[in-house]
């Protein structure tokens, strides 16, 4: 299993709404980890008549007023989105909001599902209104017996920890009725299939969790589970076609449509994954 020692926390950062509601979340995640805090900046070619300092000062001087004086500023040329996943290692946390965009580059929202896809680490993705919300001290893991949704479960672990609550494990239920089988599972078949399942999920790894059953296709179940919640944890199968498909199912869906943050975590350097 991967550790869980962070290196970094690194945020992208634009000037738009959406990038000042991620660095406002990335500050208090990086001082919960008790590591730096990097805000990368990524320049699209600003035109002869622009000088890179009209563009850079401003956004280092908003990223200060949202962060004070514990960050360090970088700012790179070319794409948005391979600038951020080239700034980060495996052990850093990438941070990005869910829309937006500055610049004249591409929507983040765009970016941000291209740092889901590509990046060499956690991300984070914060919608526009992260700071409005209110504290639930919930934090969920998405577990599905699954060895990315056992990485889910460790991560969201480590995030509750540090926040001083339980984790909350969600394991959604559902059948796909194909019209074929000779038995079709009832409702409490397949709610005491899930509640072994995760029962055999905590005890391998040791996690103490709060365990909720629910009945439904895991996108609706997540996303409206994160209505309550301060954070969203799901994990990442690695570069292959089929992660690709789950992830544009699920991680994807909910990183677009819940309320709040998510975090998507990818296979560490020595869990055997591309």
């Amino acid at each position: 299993m991967t550790s869980q020692r962070r290196h970094r926390v690194v945020v992208g950062f634009d000037g738009s709404t959406a990038a000042q509601a991620a660095l406002a979340w990335a500050v208090p995640e990086a001082r919960l980890h008790g590591v730096p805090l990097v805000a990368v900046t990524v320049l699209r070619d600003p035109g002869p008549d622009v000088a890179e300092e009209e563009i850079l000062g401003p956004l280092r001087r908003l990223i200060a007023e949202i962060a004070g004086d514990g960050f360090e500023f970088r700012h790179f040329h070319g794409s948005p989105a391979a600038g951020l996943v080239a700034a980060c290692g495996p052990r850093d946390l990438l941070v990005v909001g869910s829309a937006g965009g500055g610049w004249g580059g591409p929507p983040l929202g765009s970016v941000a599902r291209a740092c889901l896809h590509h990046a060499p680490c956690p991300v984070a993705v914060v919608p526009e209104f992260a700071r409005e919300r209110p504290r639930y001290g919930r934090v969920i893991a998405a577990v599905d017996g699954s060895e990315p949704s056992r990485r889910a479960l460790l991560f969201a672990a480590h995030e509750a920890a540090l926040r001083g609550v339980r984790p909350h494990v969600v394991h959604a239920v559902h059948w796909d009725h194909l019209g074929v089988e000779f038995v079709t599972p009832t409702p409490e078949e397949l709610a005491s299939w899930g509640e072994r399942l995760v029962a055999t999920e905590l005890a391998e790894t040791g996690v103490d969790a709060e365990i909720e059953i629910v009945h439904g296709h895991p996108r609706q179940v997540l996303v409206e589970a994160a209505e309550e919640a301060d954070l969203l944890v799901l994990g990442h199968s690695g570069h292959n076609p089929l992660a690709g498909l789950l992830l544009g199912s699920t991680s994807d869906h909910c990183a677009r449509h819940a309320s709040c943050p998510v975090i998507v975590v990818r296979p560490g350097p020595g869990d055997g994954h591309e």
